[in-house]
């Protein structure tokens, strides 16, 4: 029997694509929380089985609390380390040169985020998890080789539309694995949501949308809203 789940908190992109992808799963969402079996947080101080918040925020009081950071979410706003991205894509776009950052992110799209969440959530050990467990993706990235892809993404967006391809431009294949950073020492501890994951019927935590595929659905979202 499908579960009732009730959705509350920040209206955004995240809470769009987690609603979706729970109907999808077969989930039925539920408008008030005493009617369901599920009560998920996005973002909000209130209590509920699960709260989703963003890195560095306090804990509600719930029994499974989801740290987020660094989500990349085509036309979601800028929540969840969003913000930065939709800042470079913009100033790149404007042919403006993004500000430097020597953060090393750890980015993820947010289906991934999303198929997740559902998967602990539609669970029927989601009951036996409980604590913090924090989610981003599992590669380290430097600003440099994000807005590198970018760039060449763009050059070649706009290239197609004008019909000015050259071999040189055909033949620059940006290579994403340039911006991942070996030398750190201190990742994201990701081994508590991974057995979370598999406990839960899961794959464990393999996040599977590529950096390119999430860069050219960013650029297309703000070139369509220019």
């Amino acid at each position: 029997m499908p579960r009732s789940v009730h959705v509350s908190g920040s209206s955004d992109g995240l809470r769009e694509a987690l609603e979706a992808r729970l109907e999808r799963s077969g989930a039925r969402l539920v408008a008030e929380p005493a009617r369901a079996e599920v009560t998920i947080q996005i973002d909000s101080q209130e209590s509920g089985d699960i709260a989703i918040i963003p890195l560095g925020s306090s804990s509600p009081d719930s029994g499974i609390v989801i740290e987020l950071s660094d989500v990349i979410i085509p036309n979601g706003g800028g929540k969840w380390g969003n913000a930065v991205m939709i800042d470079w894509i913009e100033k790149i776009m404007s042919g403006k040169k993004p500000d430097p950052e020597s953060n090393i992110r750890y980015w993820v799209n947010v289906r991934d985020v999303v198929d997740a969440i559902s998967t602990i959530c539609l669970s029927d050990k989601e009951n036996t998890l409980n604590g913090k467990y924090t989610m981003c993706g599992r590669r380290a990235w430097e600003m440099e080789g994000v807005t590198d892809e970018i760039r060449v993404l763009w050059d070649r967006y706009n290239n197609s539309i004008k019909h000015s391809h050259t071999i040189e431009s055909l033949s620059e294949v940006p290579s994403p694995v340039r911006g991942l950073h070996s030398k750190i020492e201190e990742r994201p501890d990701l081994s508590k949501l991974h057995e979370a994951l598999v406990r839960s019927g899961g794959d464990g935590w393999h996040p599977l949308v590529p950096m390119r595929v999430s860069l050219m659905e960013m650029i297309a979202s703000a070139n369509n809203s220019t």
